[in-house]
């Protein structure tokens, strides 16, 4: 790892809209290409949730964000294809509402997807945020924390893990 590599904190939310979810096709490097939740980065002294209503507002240009519901948190490390950490990431997973949207953003393009079209386009999706959607959609007991580790390689984005973080994974 180098010296230079920063833990950075990224709120992301997941959109439910009429009978679908809302989902953001990144124009921006490092995930240009992919469909992801929608969400960035967390500014320095920006409270999550706060970070959350900004992003979804930013990116979607909705007027509004409501019943935001925190849902989780996802330590998740880039690395390259000789296993060198370019990036770690500490992730607010979130769930909100908004009524109303905009299809194209400098940031990328929105669509609705019904679950069983995310689950057959699973390879346009970035790998750790499909897995994120799937684990957060249903609500549990209390906010949930995970780890992963998504290696990018001349092939694109892998996912080489996704798990619930325990006391056995130290």
């Amino acid at each position: 790892m180098d010296g230079l590599t920063k833990l950075v904190p990224i709120a992301i939310t997941i959109l439910p809209y009429e009978h679908g979810y809302l989902l953001l096709k990144r124009r921006n490097p490092p995930y240009e290409g992919r469909w992801s939740l929608v969400g960035g980065k967390v500014a320095l002294g920006e409270h999550i949730r706060a970070a959350a209503i900004r992003e979804v507002k930013e990116e979607t240009g909705a007027k509004q964000v409501r019943d935001y519901e925190y849902r989780g948190m996802v330590s998740e490390r880039l690395v390259d294809s000789r296993g060198d950490l370019s990036a770690h990431f500490v992730i607010f997973v979130g769930l909100a509402i908004i009524d109303d949207f905009k299809t194209d953003h400098t940031e990328g393009s929105l669509s609705l997807f019904k679950k069983a079209e995310i689950e057959a386009a699973r390879a346009q999706f970035l790998p750790s945020d499909l897995e994120m959607f799937r684990r957060f959609l249903q609500e549990s007991k209390g906010p949930q924390m995970h780890e992963a580790e998504l290696l990018h390689d001349d092939k694109g984005y892998h996912l080489v893990y996704y798990r619930a973080s325990t006391d056995e994974h130290r």
